[in-house]
């Protein structure tokens, strides 16, 4: 496991640091404006590095079977109604709720958010393929859940640091711990996705919606926001463990009783 976890992360990194490395030293020398086709190209290539990998070493070291089935996790959205209303709903709570306690200000009307949708898939979604379709379940074969988020919400954060040196984009002015820890606030709720319906496709879809609703609801990046917003997704998070652990005992019961 060590050894896959390891060639996921090197391919990743060396990717996305290379691609996002080149537009901050770029940007940094004004020998290119952010926002011009070629740096958000760079950008985007550097965003989607985590999914383009796993789709990869999947396709290189798995068997054909199990890449079908990869594939077809990805691109499913045959799911119940019920798990599209909680997504939106989760992904709407966490970006409208810090209004509530000055973390966030509503600056934009709501319909931009659908509109900003499916460009937001491309620009965020995809990299749900590499770190909750792969990088999630494979570290919960040697942790329990609430460590395997801990270390994927602090990869993801520290994937995203070249960032703060791209002149130009929105992370500039962003705090880091903020974003550290929003990380793994948002990590906690795809963990309830992901365990609740195995779905790469349905995380995907909640975070382009985490992206489009910040379009709307503006965060203030200060850390104490940022630790209610932690503290929402624990409480969800542990519900669901709870309820989960609790079937799951009903259901060992059942078979062996």
């Amino acid at each position: 496991m060590g050894k896959e976890v390891g060639r996921f992360l090197f391919y990743t990194f060396s990717l996305s640091w290379i691609l996002w490395g080149g537009l901050a030293i770029l940007t940094q020398f004004n020998l290119l404006k952010f926002g011009t086709a070629l740096s958000i190209i760079l950008f985007i290539l550097g965003g989607v590095a985590p999914g383009i990998s796993e789709i990869w070493l999947k396709k290189k070291y798995s068997s054909k079977e199990e890449f079908k089935s990869f594939i077809s996790n990805i691109k499913n959205p045959r799911h119940p109604l019920a798990w599209y209303l909680f997504t939106v709903g989760l992904a709407f709570a966490a970006c409208f709720l810090p209004t509530l306690w000055g973390g966030a200000s509503m600056e934009n009307p709501l319909y931009l958010a659908l509109i900003n949708f499916p460009i937001m898939i491309i620009g965020g979604g995809l990299e749900e393929i590499g770190w909750r379709g792969y990088l999630q379940p494979t570290l919960q074969k040697r942790w329990s859940p609430f460590t395997s988020t801990l270390i994927v919400g602090g990869v993801w954060a520290i994937w995203h640091l070249p960032l703060w040196f791209v002149v130009g984009t929105n992370q500039m002015s962003m705090n880091f711990l903020w974003f550290t820890l929003i990380a793994l606030a948002l990590s906690f709720l795809m963990t309830v996705i992901y365990l609740s319906t195995k779905s790469i496709f349905l995380c995907i879809i909640f975070h382009a919606l985490i992206n489009s609703f910040w379009e709307v609801y503006i965060p203030d990046t200060n850390v104490s926001s940022a630790l209610f917003t932690l503290l929402f997704a624990l409480v969800i998070f542990t519900a669901f463990e709870i309820y989960r652990k609790k079937n799951n005992t009903k259901a060992h019961q059942f078979l062996h009783g």
